[in-house]
C-alpha cells in the first residue's frame, strides 16, 4: 500500500510539473516526455528495491557489531574541545547625591556601568575522558562608555590588565577535584556572591544591594590608611584599602573539591609581588584563603576565611623599616529560595593587625519576590568600625577623630525579565550614615566625602547577556 502510494505521488508529482510549463510545440516535447516517463519508471524500480530492501531482517552477526543507547551499554563519552563565549551588557542612568568635605551638597547625573559591570569571557575545556579535562577561562570587563577593556586587579592597580576579571588554566578531575593557576576571586568572594539574591536572569550581588554594598569585603577597608608613600626603600606596597576579597588576585592557585554529599571546598593562595622586582616586599600581598560551601536544592550555606599580609616600608628617610600586618577576614552566609520567595544573609568579620586595633563588623539580608516575568528586590545592610580613629604602626586611620563609624544602606529595586537575556530595571539606594561616617554607594564612593550626611542613588537601566 506505501509503495503504491510513493509511486502514486511521485508519478503525480512529475505531471504536474509537465502540465504546469508552458505549452509551445508537441513535437518540441515529445522526445523529452519519453524521457521523463523511462526515468520516472526507473526511480519507482529504485524506490521498490530500498524498500525490499529494507524489510529484510539484519543478519545477526551485523547486530551483534552494531552500537546500542540501551542503559546496559552507555555510548562512548565525547571527546575533545568544548568552548562557550559568554557576556553581559549593562547600562544605567544614575543621579547620585552627596557632598563635598565642605559640606556643599552634589547631584551627579551620569550614565554608568549599570547594574554589574559589563564583560566579555570565554571559558573552554579539552575533554580527555569522563574522568579528565584540562580547563582554562579568561574575562575582561568593558566600559561601554569609552570602549575600553580590562581593568586593574589587586596586584596590578594601573588599570591595564587585558584579563582583569579572571584567566586561569587547570586540570580537573570529577574524583580529585580541579587545581587552577591564574587571576581569580579567593575563596570569600564565592560566600558573598551565593548569599546575596541570584535568579535565572541575574548573577546577583549586583552594585545596588545593600547587603553587597556594606558587606562587600573591599569597603571594610573605607577608613583604613593607605601604605607610607615616599618612603626611604622607595616601595610601594600592593595593599591598604585596595585589599579586599571581592577583587581579583593575580599570581594565584586554587584547589577546589568535589562535591560530596552536597559538601564542596576551595582553598586559594595568591604569592602577592612575589612575581614581580620588589624583593623587600616580598611577602606584600601574599594571602590564602578557604571555603566550604553546602548546596542542596534550594538551601546554600557557606563560611570562608581569609589572611591577607602586607608589608611596608614605614621609614621616612635613612634605614628602611620593614614591618608586617595581617588583615583576616571571616564571612559566614546562607540563602534560601521557596517557591517564589528568595531570602539571603550574611555576616562578615574584618580585623587587622598593627593598625591601632582597627576592625570592622558588617551583616546584612536581602530579599526577592519573582511574579512571572516581574522580580521586586528588597535589602538591609549595617555596618560598624573599631579603631577608625586609633594610631598605629602604619599612621593614622581616616575616621573623624571623634567617635565610632557606623553606617546602614537600604535598597529596592524592580526587575523586568522582557526576555531570559534581556532585563530591564531601577534601584533605590541610601546610605544613612551616623556624625562620624561617610560611607558612599559601592559604585560611587567618592560622591560623599562629608561626615554625618546620608548619600542617596537613583538608576535605571538595562542589561544583556548571553
Amino acid at each position: 500500500m506505501q509503495t503504491t502510494l510513493r509511486k502514486t505521488t511521485l508519478a503525480a508529482a512529475i505531471t504536474g510539473v509537465l502540465l504546469s510549463a508552458p505549452f509551445v510545440s508537441a513535437n518540441a516535447h515529445a522526445d523529452e516526455l519519453s524521457d521523463m516517463k523511462a526515468m520516472l519508471a526507473q526511480l519507482q524500480d529504485r524506490v521498490a528495491q530500498m524498500e525490499a530492501k529494507a524489510a529484510q531482517p539484519a543478519p545477526a552477526a551485523a547486530m551483534a557489531a552494531a552500537p546500542t543507547t540501551s542503559a546496559a551499554a552507555p555510548m562512548q563519552p565525547a571527546t575533545g574541545f568544548n568552548w562557550k563565549l559568554y557576556g553581559r551588557g549593562d547600562i544605567g542612568y544614575t543621579v547620585s547625591r552627596g557632598k563635598d568635605a565642605s559640606g556643599r551638597q552634589l547631584t551627579n547625573h551620569r550614565l554608568n556601568q549599570g547594574e554589574m559591570a559589563s564583560r566579555l569571557g570565554l571559558t573552554g575545556a579539552w575533554v580527555f575522558s569522563d574522568e579528565y579535562k584540562a580547563i582554562f577561562g579568561v574575562e575582561t570587563g568593558l566600559n561601554l562608555f569609552n570602549g575600553n577593556a580590562g581593568g586593574g586587579t589587586q596586584n596590578n592597580t594601573t588599570s591595564s590588565v587585558l584579563f582583569n576579571r579572571g584567566s586561569t588554566v587547570g586540570f580537573a578531575s570529577t574524583t580529585w577535584g580541579s587545581i587552577e593557576g591564574g587571576t581569580m576571586y579567593m575563596a570569600p568572594f564565592w560566600v558573598s556572591l551565593g548569599a546575596d539574591l541570584a535568579s535565572a536572569h541575574n548573577y546577583g550581588a549586583n552594585d545596588f544591594s545593600a547587603l553587597f554594598s556594606l558587606t562587600r569585603p573591599e569597603s571594610l577597608g573605607r577608613y583604613l590608611k593607605d601604605p607610607v608613600t615616599n618612603n626611604a626603600s622607595k616601595t610601594t606596597s600592593l595593599a591598604g584599602n585596595n585589599s579586599g576579597t571581592a577583587l581579583f588576585y593575580g599570581n594565584a592557585l586554587r584547589y577546589r573539591s568535589p562535591t560530596w554529599n552536597n559538601i564542596s571546598a576551595e582553598v586559594s593562595y595568591s604569592a602577592g609581588q612575589q612575581a614581580s622586582s620588589a624583593t623587600d616586599l616580598e611577602n606584600d600581598g601574599r594571602s590564602w584563603a578557604a571555603n566550604v560551601l553546602y548546596k542542596k536544592g534550594d538551601l546554600f550555606l557557606g563560611y570562608a576565611h581569609m589572611d591577607y599580609q602586607q608589608s611596608n616600608d614605614i621609614s621616612t628617610g635613612g634605614t628602611p623599616n620593614f614591618l608586617k600586618r595581617n588583615q583576616v577576614t571571616d564571612i559566614v552566609g546562607a540563602r534560601y529560595k521557596w517557591n517564589d520567595f528568595t531570602l539571603g544573609g550574611s555576616y562578615t568579620s574584618y580585623r587587622v593587625s598593627n593598625a591601632g586595633g582597627y576592625a570592622a563588623d558588617a551583616f546584612g539580608v536581602s530579599g526577592a519576590y519573582d511574579l512571572g516575568k516581574h522580580r521586586i528586590e528588597g535589602s538591609l545592610a549595617h555596618i560598624s568600625y573599631d579603631g577608625a580613629n586609633a594610631k598605629g604602626a602604619f599612621g593614622t586611620n581616616t575616621g573623624d577623630g571623634v567617635g565610632k563609624p557606623t553606617s546602614t544602606a537600604y535598597s529596592l529595586g524592580y526587575l523586568y525579565n522582557f526576555q531570559p537575556t534581556l532585563s530591564f530595571y531601577a534601584y533605590a539606594t541610601r546610605i544613612a550614615n551616623n556624625s562620624h561616617a561617610k560611607l558612599g554607594v559601592l559604585q560611587f564612593r567618592g560622591d560623599n566625602n562629608y561626615f554625618g550626611y546620608s548619600p542617596v542613588e537613583l538608576t535605571a537601566g538595562m542589561f544583556l547577556v548571553f
